[in-house]
């Protein structure tokens, strides 16, 4: 990285292995998935293993004389590959190797995430189909706003591929529109994600937000990616001048908010509530909708920026924002579509739903979500909520699963449904 982290990492690796596989000779995917972890650490387990099926499967033998097209046979398929994967069985060599790849993706990915993506997605090659690119998504549960728009790019042009030019630049558009819309207080709350990261492995947190604090390296990598200079050199400047190694998100705040204004004098309004790093499941409080008062596109110039050759010019594209939804992006304004499933459940109801449906598996909550979301019949998504009953032997006609299906039915029901009531 440039920048050494290795005892951060390497406190957050202990952390993880104190919690899970500790002493033990192997452990199951799914029980690391119950555990107390970071979720960017088990979106990278469990990203995977579905990779390892995936390349398993494409070695089967499978003969023509079987109908394994059938709608009825791929619903068993896909129900399979879910067992699967949630009993994948770790050994200590590989649960080492495969979360020592994991603490460092995901620290890279917090601190930079631009020039993660771009290299982890790419590699070395000058396009990527789309599939690899939203595979390769799965690994990355912080920034979401990053995928999600890069996930309606794909399905509202309906790419195939995507050159590396032109998702370099969609990156940074991204990130333009959105830094260009915060606050001092709100840059430096930008950074929560990657203090999240590196306080989950602490066992007593710092009780302030305000107290909580970074290694000043990681916060001069994290605004040299976002191509804010000004703020990158003035932290190198606090480092090299007065050999500060860490600092706190409100003196952060301040020095930002004295390098936009070029006032030395100058101060912030720092929310002093509590750090809360360890309940990593709830989002910052400067999340891009929160940040974003008016519905606004990101219009993405696919002008070349000439990293490996030029690629014909074609008309901007044009993203949505939606400030009414949770996520980024949202509902669609437009009445005919249907609403996103995920602003139809508070936090406390996402926690039950995650505990009794879904087996403490969070992931796979906000994943099953996202496949209803992609459905338009409530035929097809009532057969979906089958099949996760099964396969999390949870009983369709207990009270708490009777909830989660009257809560999902609502979404496919004529007229406005009802939002965030709490159980």
């Amino acid at each position: 990285m440039g920048y050494i982290f290795e005892t951060e990492i390497e406190q957050i690796m202990n952390g993880v292995s104190a919690r899970t596989i500790g002493e033990a000779e192997t452990i199951r995917l799914r029980d690391l998935l119950a555990a107390d972890l970071h979720p960017a650490i088990k979106a990278y387990f469990k990203a995977r293993v579905k990779q390892i099926l995936q390349q398993e499967r494409m070695t089967e033998v499978r003969s023509k004389k079987f109908p394994y097209s059938l709608p009825e046979v791929v619903r068993l398929l896909e129900q399979v590959d879910v067992l699967l994967v949630h009993n994948y069985s770790f050994g200590q060599h590989d649960f080492a190797l495969m979360l020592d790849h994991a603490v460092h993706f995901q620290f890279n990915f917090l601190c930079r995430p631009q020039w993660t993506l771009l290299n982890f997605i790419f590699e070395n090659q000058r396009r990527r189909p789309t599939s690899d690119i939203r595979r390769k998504l799965r690994y990355c549960v912080d920034y979401e706003y990053y995928a999600e728009i890069i996930k309606r790019l794909i399905d509202d042009r309906g790419l195939a591929e995507i050159e590396y030019d032109e998702f370099k630049d969609l990156l940074e558009k991204i990130d333009n529109e959105i830094v260009s819309r915060h606050s001092s207080v709100e840059l430096a709350l930008l950074t929560r994600p990657l203090l999240r990261f590196i306080q989950s492995a602490l066992p007593v947190p710092p009780a302030k937000l305000s107290d909580s604090r970074i290694p000043i390296n990681a916060a001069v990598v994290f605004f040299e990616d976002k191509k804010l200079n000004d703020i990158k050199d003035r932290l190198e400047a606090e480092r090299d001048k007065n050999s500060v190694t860490e600092i706190s998100l409100k003196e952060l705040a301040v020095l930002i908010e004295r390098v936009q204004t070029h006032n030395e004098e100058a101060e912030v309004d720092f929310p002093e509530g509590p750090a809360d790093p360890v309940k990593v499941e709830e989002k910052p409080p400067t999340t891009p909708s929160e940040v974003l008062p008016k519905p606004q596109p990101v219009v993405v110039s696919k002008t070349p920026v000439k990293i490996f050759s030029d690629f014909e010019e074609d008309e901007p594209i044009t993203v949505p924002l939606s400030p009414q939804s949770e996520d980024l992006l949202g509902d669609l304004a437009d009445s005919s579509i249907l609403v996103n499933l995920h602003s139809l459940f508070s936090p406390s109801e996402e926690k039950i739903f995650i505990k009794k449906v879904f087996q403490k598996d969070e992931l796979l909550f906000r994943e099953s979500l996202d496949q209803i979301n992609r459905m338009t019949e409530w035929k097809e998504a009532s057969q979906y909520l089958q099949q996760i009953y099964l396969t999390n032997e949870v009983d369709p006609f207990s009270d708490v699963a009777i909830m989660f299906t009257d809560k999902v039915q609502r979404r496919f029901q004529p007229g406005e449904p009802e939002k965030n009531e709490n159980i």
